[in-house]
């Protein structure tokens, strides 16, 4: 991989996917433009809730830390997509992985329940409701497909079963080859009318592929579906990171011979060059706002702070030394940055006003800390460190302390992203050999792989929404 330095080459950073070479590659763009489509999704209110003026309902309660547990029900009419496969399979298992990622609902196993949840029919619920009431199970969804020409229909009713009464009546449509997108919207659905918070089942992750050849941005869902190649200059693209409403990744591309960095506008293909000052314009950070972007830049001769609109204008430094200054990160209220800096000897994460006073050291073990990423709930910090064997991710406490190692294990663990709901954090690790994209829980727990193992993925960020 590549390596990041300061314009006099005194850092050189093992960092993967935030890396940058100082080696400019002379290939020119190809100018494609073209339209990305996150699915065909379109979807609305099918019913009337039991209070048509709440856009939440609390009636079902849990303790802290406690899940919601969920029976579902239906998926019984058969409907297939173009490849023959059965869609009611793909769409329960998806429903199903997204309650187990939302953390808060648990859903039955079918074998443990008095009946065949395929047996639940619409508007024949109440009676499998009644078998409900002596158990444990709090709520149940009743689905099914039903597809008309080149739409899917997914039909949703959820239930409070301690009073059987329809929490909401909602339906979905899809094209066949994008229901997933249509079984993500229910989730969060389900996620926001049980306990008032966004779900993220619809959240996407921005990385860097060399899967197509060159190291391209793509985009993905959560479960891996629908992978959408952003990118296609056959050169070399870094560091995506997504705009807090959704709809704009900030990256670092060679497209042109230098790294400038460039916006993509994801609901239409357009892209543009917001920075391409000379030497570096790298490690791009969005303010909580959306309003600013926080960038390096060594136009000057040394690698500095700065801030930015999104529309090229009101450029200014917030940093002004001789050190090495990178890898910002915004706090969720947008009044602090943290960041990397070498200007005590080594790279070592700091800490300072968003308009670059008060700056403060956080990191003092290690001579090698770096990529920090602030949590969505402002009181932790994940970031990158070789305090043990290999480069591994940890977390502590936004003002330094409570220190955490959470990926002990072979390999080099790198690039953490956080949950737009702060429980999961995403990133990159060669533990297996080939850089993956890897998930766990905050706390380090049920660490998983996302993607396959056909080539090489680095550097994830995770939409906000």
């Amino acid at each position: 991989m590549p390596e990041e330095r300061g314009n006099q080459g005194r850092w050189k950073r093992k960092e993967k996917g935030r890396a940058v070479c100082c080696g400019f590659l002379a290939l020119m763009a190809m100018a494609m433009m073209f339209l990305i489509i996150f699915g065909l999704l379109v979807g609305g209110m099918g019913g009337v809730p039991p209070t048509p003026a709440a856009d939440v309902y609390l009636g079902v309660s849990r303790g802290a830390g406690q899940k919601i547990h969920m029976v579902v029900a239906g998926f019984s009419t058969p409907v297939s997509g173009e490849d023959g496969k059965s869609l009611n399979l793909l769409a329960e298992r998806t429903l199903r992985a997204d309650m187990d990622f939302s953390g808060v609902v648990s859903v039955a196993d079918p074998d443990s329940l008095p009946f065949d949840p395929k047996a639940v029919k619409p508007g024949g619920e109440a009676q499998f409701l009644a078998k409900l009431s002596s158990l444990s199970i709090q709520v149940m969804l009743a689905a099914d497909l039903n597809r008309i020409g080149n739409k899917v229909f997914l039909d949703a009713k959820l239930f409070d079963v301690a009073t059987q009464q329809p929490i909401f009546h909602n339906r979905y449509a899809a094209s066949p080859k994008d229901i997933s997108a249509a079984v993500h919207r229910l989730a969060d659905d389900i996620v926001h009318y049980l306990t008032g918070e966004h779900g993220i089942a619809r959240t996407k992750l921005a990385f860097v592929s060399n899967r197509s050849g060159a190291k391209e941005i793509f985009v993905m869902d959560l479960d891996g579906d629908r992978v959408v190649q952003m990118t296609r200059n056959n050169s070399l693209n870094l560091t995506p990171r997504w705009s807090p409403d959704g709809r704009f990744l900030a990256y670092v591309s060679y497209r042109d011979g230098n790294p400038d960095l460039f916006l993509l506008d994801v609901t239409c293909g357009r892209r543009t060059k917001l920075s391409s000052l000379p030497g570096l314009n790298i490690s791009p950070a969005w303010s909580p706002d959306g309003k600013w972007i926080a960038l390096a830049l060594s136009k000057d001769g040394y690698t500095n702070l700065y801030l930015i609109r999104p529309d090229g204008g009101g450029l200014r430094p917030i940093t002004n030394g001789k050190a090495i200054f990178v890898s910002p990160t915004w706090s969720p209220n947008g009044r602090q940055i943290a960041f990397v800096s070498d200007q005590g000897g080594a790279p070592q994460i700091y800490v300072m006003d968003a308009e670059g006073t008060n700056m403060r050291r956080l990191t003092f073990k290690g001579n090698y800390n770096t990529s920090p990423a602030w949590s969505p709930k402002g009181d932790k910090i994940a970031f990158v460190s070789n305090l043990s064997r290999n480069l591994d991710i940890f977390v502590m406490n936004a003002d330094g302390s409570g220190l955490r190692n959470l990926t002990r294990g072979a390999g080099d663990n790198e690039s953490p992203s956080w949950s737009p709901d702060g429980r999961y954090i995403v990133f990159s690790s060669t533990r297996h050999g080939r850089s993956g994209i890897y998930l766990m829980r905050e706390d380090g727990s049920g660490q998983r792989r996302l993607t396959p193992d056909d080539a090489d993925y680095y550097t994830p960020d995770w939409s906000r929404r």
